[in-house]
């Protein structure tokens, strides 16, 4: 339990630390834009692409600890024992959806490092930038397997004591 923690808060830190160095390139281009009268070309850019890696890997970090937005007035329409089954089968078609965006993502990253050139002003290779999808994606979908084995073995676990 400690180690998975451990983990989240790792997922967490990268996240702060994605959003810190956001801020503060922001801060120096708008300073060095207004103050000095001149501007980074790289700033704006770097910045665009370090959001995208935010956005991708704060949803994995938001499945972990179970903070993403849901709509739970569907879930109570159907009858309180139902309800569990209902959550495990949106679970796995999130897991699965999961995979699919992981696996067309890897793709894409793995066609755009082959073919897609550079971006413009830092000249990284695109296939680098859009890695933060898959990685996001596939963070995401070991984080779902790991709340499914938990509900699994939770009720498994009522199971036998009732």
């Amino acid at each position: 339990m400690k180690e998975e923690k451990t983990k989240i808060a790792i997922e967490g830190l990268f996240c702060v630390l994605l959003m810190v160095v956001m801020t503060a390139l922001m801060f120096v281009e708008v300073v060095s834009r207004y103050i000095f009268g001149s501007s980074f070309i790289w700033v704006e850019e770097l910045t665009r692409y370090l959001f995208i890696w935010l956005t991708f890997i704060s949803a994995a970090y938001v499945t972990a600890t179970k903070s993403h937005i849901k709509v739970d007035a569907a879930i109570s329409l159907f009858p309180k024992n139902i309800q569990p089954l209902i959550k495990k089968i949106g679970l796995l078609i999130w897991l699965v959806f999961s995979f699919v965006i992981t696996y067309i993502g890897f793709n894409y990253s793995l066609s755009m490092l082959e073919f897609g050139g550079n971006s413009p002003a830092l000249g990284l290779a695109k296939g680098i930038i859009y890695l933060g999808i898959p990685i996001g994606y596939l963070i995401m979908s070991i984080r779902l397997i790991i709340i499914l084995f938990k509900k699994n073995s939770n009720s498994i676990n009522q199971e036998i004591k009732v």
